[in-house]
């Protein structure tokens, strides 16, 4: 199920190359988390950095009707989000023009994000120019635990269609081509660790280290997506001197569109990475 060596000039471009699940005798056992499922006390501190976040898209000061619809917040939810933000000085509220805006509190945290990922938002330009060249999903993840987590998505479709991936969706790192690419970029004594820590046998351990050294040669991992067996993945990792942390580049869509497409897709997203990262 998995790839297989090439012989002599035999094409297998559109077989899984991917770090298999030890055990699992096929990819549909590989985890994944929807943010839904992992709610908590904290929901109201995922509410007030969603809002900074719509902040740093909306670029100018909103007014709470715009907050609640952007949001999908019921307004009584969103007063009093904008009333805690505003007392704890996180906000600001211009009272003639009705409007609220992060406030100087945050200037340094605002600074470190800058320093951290640049100011140009060359993750979010570039997640939407492949969006814009391809028509597919596009992610940015990064490593949480034993998952890779998206943190950044263009994602086509019918709105609630659980086959899509969103924001703050978990898929494990083992048997999933995103997991695999974040892999590939690691010393040997390191994807042991993490392997071991998925409780995987050792006698497993081996072909894990191999084929994480052939996505290495091949600069990006390919293979089923855990959302849906009808559809492909495409991930590369994206060079470590432009991030502060590990991220994965990835593309999804249905097998019969992006499978044909696999060379033409993966130098589309060399160009983008280069573009924006220089490398």
């Amino acid at each position: 199920m998995f790839a297989r060596e090439r012989t002599g000039n035999e094409d297998q471009r559109g077989v899984s190359i991917i770090v298999p699940r030890p055990g699992s005798g096929s990819h549909l056992t590989v985890r994944v988390k929807r943010p839904a499922e992992r709610r908590s006390s904290s929901r109201s501190a995922t509410r007030a950095l969603d809002l900074l976040e719509l902040f740093g898209r909306a670029q100018r000061p909103l007014r709470a009707i715009e907050i609640s619809r952007a949001l999908e917040m019921h307004s009584s939810t969103t007063n009093q989000l904008l009333k805690t933000m505003v007392d704890s000085a996180h906000l600001v509220f211009d009272a003639r023009a009705k409007t609220y805006l992060p406030s100087p509190r945050l200037t340094e945290f605002s600074a470190w994000i800058v320093e951290s990922y640049g100011a140009d938002g060359r993750l979010r330009k570039l997640v939407e120019e492949l969006h814009a060249q391809t028509g597919l999903v596009v992610t940015v993840t990064t490593p949480n635990d034993l998952f890779m987590q998206i943190v950044d998505a263009e994602i086509p479709g019918i709105p609630g269609d659980e086959r899509l991936p969103e924001r703050g969706l978990q898929v494990s790192i083992f048997g999933s081509a995103i997991g695999s690419a974040y892999l590939s970029t690691l010393e040997d004594d390191a994807v042991l660790r993490i392997a071991h820590r998925a409780r995987i046998g050792e006698e497993d351990m081996r072909s894990l280290v191999d084929m994480a050294h052939r996505i290495r040669d091949e600069g990006f991992a390919e293979g089923p997506a855990a959302m849906d067996e009808r559809t492909w993945s495409l991930a590369m990792p994206l060079p470590a001197q432009g991030l502060h942390v590990p991220a994965v580049l990835g593309l999804a869509g249905p097998s019969g569109v992006l499978k044909p497409r696999l060379d033409e897709l993966a130098n589309l997203m060399r160009d983008a990475v280069a573009r924006w990262f220089g490398s």
